[in-house]
């Protein structure tokens, strides 16, 4: 049973051609000394499958762009379904790009080009979780309570002994420079 492609409730119409590409992400390692290279497998590239065909008719042409640029500029995932996918775990895509040209035999015809990419679902992000039994109120307030959040998490140290070398070495220059004013009460007696 043949099935025509439908990308979401929408099958496009005078497809000519339907091409999947897949590849994996190998990264070369070169390593001195060896003849070759070394390849580690990073794993499947999502599955990308290329549409093309022919419409005539500027009615046609005119449904077709707008029923493919509302699913584009939405980028949301779409069901999708196709002969040429029947082994493969493809549920979901993505349209990446799509190319239009006219074709130059006849005024009112149109080849076009649509690009889809396996869609899949992002991870959760993992939770953060310090084993605290803390209630911060951050639902109800975002007061002066954030200001200490680090002394919550863990102890930071103390900025006194850090700085107790630099308020000696100021005192001994407040000592040395003490008198430095009085240096300029001649000229100030000149002037005024």
């Amino acid at each position: 049973m043949l099935v025509r492609p439908m990308i979401g409730e929408w099958e496009p119409r005078g497809i000519e051609t339907v091409a999947t590409a897949e590849a994996r992400h190998l990264v070369r390692l070169p390593v001195p000394g060896l003849a070759g290279d070394l390849h580690q497998d990073l794993g499947r590239a999502a599955l990308a499958v290329t549409l093309s065909g022919t419409l005539a008719g500027g009615e046609a042409r005119d449904g077709f762009l707008e029923k493919l640029r509302e699913q584009f500029a939405a980028g949301e995932p779409v069901d999708f379904v196709a002969d040429i996918l029947t082994d493969s775990d493809l549920e979901q895509v993505l349209i990446r790009d799509f190319r239009l040209s006219e074709v130059a035999r006849s005024a009112d015809r149109f080849r076009y080009q649509i690009t889809l990419v396996e869609y899949t679902e992002p991870p959760e992000p993992p939770g953060l979780d310090l084993g605290l039994d803390v209630d911060l109120g951050l639902d109800i307030d975002l007061g002066l309570d954030l200001f200490d959040l680090p002394g919550l998490l863990f102890d930071v140290p103390s900025f006194d002994d850090m700085l107790s070398p630099i308020g000696t070495a100021a005192e001994g220059l407040k000592a040395a420079l003490g008198g430095a004013g009085s240096l300029l009460d001649p000229l100030n007696a000149i002037v005024d």
